[in-house]
């Protein structure tokens, strides 16, 4: 596999042809594959928006039919409740002891009532929908009757159905049932005697098998997945899932969460079982559990996927196509660039007199033209190249600045020239004596070349000449060998950035230097002196005054000639030091250059 590797990789090394067939493949390829991506995201989207809308209409059909249920068995009950035979049964039954015959024989009058009111008239529940009817007193929630005998004589003051429906007709959402701890719904009313007398409580527990068959049996029909019903528990409301041992706490899941907490939407999520579905989900608060709609993913995205792989295949399959034509193109337009290589070959191989085909009109043939113009001026090139190779090695030696060295070049032996008007700056570090002292040589050297590197590389970047180092001294000038008006702008900023490199430098090495600096303007000699080793230097007492103002300034500051001043006092501040007596000079008026105006902070 590693040689097969190797060999593809020199293939298209050496081959223009396979590279621009490999280029295009890759790009190809790549645009097919974002192409099929994309065209599933979007097919995906619509899916999945598609899948989202339906369920929100099968999830308000089944809300509305579970709404319309309960109703029915709220009215069911009221109606059971409102019957005249009921009302004088239960008032001759209660205060009786139930071993009178009047007790008894109310007792069957009510039983007989009840089943021809629930089970024989059309208009009442069918048999499977109300689970129990049973009756309280109004004192102590005591059950007289029950259609489960079993639960007689048992009391219910407590229960939130019997405390309300001592006011009014009652539904108690799904609550976990004391006895069972099965999900449990109950429908109270207030009880009356004939004569408008309040006697206890009817109420009836509603079988939840029908709610679970009305929610699970619109999606079964459509596909859609499933529905259920959890309750503020998180236990699902179905016989076959409630207490599944898989889910000893309930059912949770983003979509289950959010509907508990009263919420109201639809989106992609991980189910109770960690599946990714399509999920709707909504509170009903009139039962007190929530609707939940789902599909898997899998299946609800499968047609995006197919045509996501679709667009893959077909595209790939252009691709493959293409590139026969692509490679084919190729070789035609690399024929001329293929005869010019050839010709170059010989060339280098040392033939001058060898010439390009020109094969073609387009840009491969005028690359070929001018390829054959250049070798022929090179031809002519090497000619004088070899007179002038001495003359150019001995000059490359030097170090000399650009217009001295093209003088030089042209055989022009003595170099002196006059400005008017230059500014020179000298620069002398403080403490560097001292330190030398302590330090090793190497170490010494080493530190002083960092500081005149970052000098030399902002006085290359300012445009200035530096003219020479002396120990730990540096010189620079501008306006010279070329004449600029900003000569002493320039400087100034040199000088402001050199106090900003000692300063770098001590935070780096955890140094004290500090550095004096004295700056002049005025007219200047220059030349080059020297016959093997050629040095340019400056003379003049513009000169002379800028090492003075050096020498003679203060650690850290940059003192400057009235003549400077004059060029820099509009766009920088100054302290005036005012008349000091200079070494050679006598009294001079001088100044201390603090920094920039505000207005003139823009780089020179």
């Amino acid at each position: 596999m590693l040689l097969k590797t190797e060999v593809v990789m020199g293939l298209l090394q050496k081959s223009l042809k396979a590279r621009m067939t490999a280029y295009f493949l890759l790009v190809s390829v790549l645009v097919v594959v974002a192409l099929a991506l994309v065209t599933y995201h979007l097919a995906a989207t619509t899916h999945q928006e598609m899948a989202i809308a339906q369920f929100d209409v099968t999830a308000d059909h089944k809300a509305s039919e579970i709404h319309r249920y309960l109703d029915d068995q709220v009215a069911i009950v009221t109606s059971i409740a409102q019957l005249a035979e009921l009302q004088r049964a239960v008032s001759q039954i209660v205060g009786q002891t139930p071993d009178s015959t009047q007790y008894q024989t109310a007792y069957f009058k009510l039983v007989e009532m009840l089943y021809f009111s629930t089970f024989l008239d059309s208009r009442a529940a069918r048999v499977s929908d109300l689970t129990e009817i049973f009756m309280l007193t109004k004192v102590g929630g005591h059950v007289f009757f029950s259609t489960q005998p079993g639960h007689e004589g048992e009391y219910r003051h407590s229960d939130q159905y019997f405390i309300e429906g001592l006011k009014g007709t009652f539904v108690q959402k799904v609550y976990p049932s004391p006895e069972t701890a099965a999900p449990t719904l109950t429908v109270s009313t207030p009880l009356y005697s004939p004569v408008g007398e309040l006697l206890g409580v009817l109420a009836a527990h509603i079988q939840l098998s029908v709610l679970v068959e009305i929610a699970g049996r619109q999606s079964s029909r459509q596909g859609l997945g499933e529905s259920y019903l959890v309750d503020g528990l998180n236990r699902v409301i179905s016989a076959e899932r409630f207490g599944n041992e898989l889910y000893p706490r309930g059912v949770h899941s983003e979509g289950i969460a959010a509907a508990l907490r009263g919420e109201r939407g639809a989106g992609l999520y991980d189910n109770y079982a960690g599946e990714a579905v399509i999920g709707s989900y909504r509170w009903l608060p009139a039962l007190g559990v929530a609707l939940i709609s789902e599909i898997p993913a899998k299946v609800a995205l499968a047609p995006a996927n197919r045509f996501g792989v679709m667009i893959l295949g077909v595209g790939l399959l252009a691709v493959g196509v293409l590139s026969v034509g692509i490679y084919l193109i190729a070789a035609r337009i690399t024929q001329p660039i293929t005869a010019m290589t050839n010709t170059t070959q010989k060339i280098t191989a040392g033939d001058l007199s060898q010439q390009a085909p020109v094969l073609t009109e387009d840009e491969t043939g005028l690359l070929a033209q001018n390829f054959n113009q250049m070798i022929g001026r090179l031809r002519h090139t090497l000619d004088d190249l070899a007179e002038e190779q001495e003359k150019s090695e001995h000059l490359l030696l030097n170090v000399l600045p650009a217009p001295i060295a093209a003088r030089l070049k042209q055989g022009e032996e003595t170099i002196a020239d006059s400005y008017a008007d230059v500014t020179i700056l000298f620069a002398d570090i403080v403490n560097f004596t001292p330190l030398s002292a302590e330090l090793k040589a190497s170490d010494l050297v080493g530190l002083l070349n960092e500081i005149f590197c970052e000098f030399d590389r902002l006085s290359e970047a300012r445009g200035l000449e530096k003219i020479k180092t002396m120990g730990d001294a540096y010189m620079v000038g501008a306006g010279l060998p070329v004449p600029r008006a900003d000569h002493a702008e320039v400087i100034a900023e040199m000088a402001l950035d050199m106090l900003d490199v000692i300063a770098c430098f001590n935070r780096k090495h955890q140094r004290d230097l500090s550095i004096r600096i004295g700056i002049n303007s005025g007219p200047v000699v220059a030349g080059v002196i020297g016959t093997k080793k050629f040095i340019y230097d400056i003379w003049g007492d513009a000169v002379n005054t800028a090492s003075r103002m050096e020498s003679q300034g203060l650690k850290g500051g940059i003192q400057i000639t009235e003549a400077t001043h004059r060029h820099l006092r509009d766009r920088y501040v100054f302290e005036d030091r005012g008349m000091i007596e200079i070494k050679g000079k006598g009294k001079m008026h001088t100044y201390f250059l603090r920094g920039r105006k505000d207005n003139a902070a823009q780089q020179v």
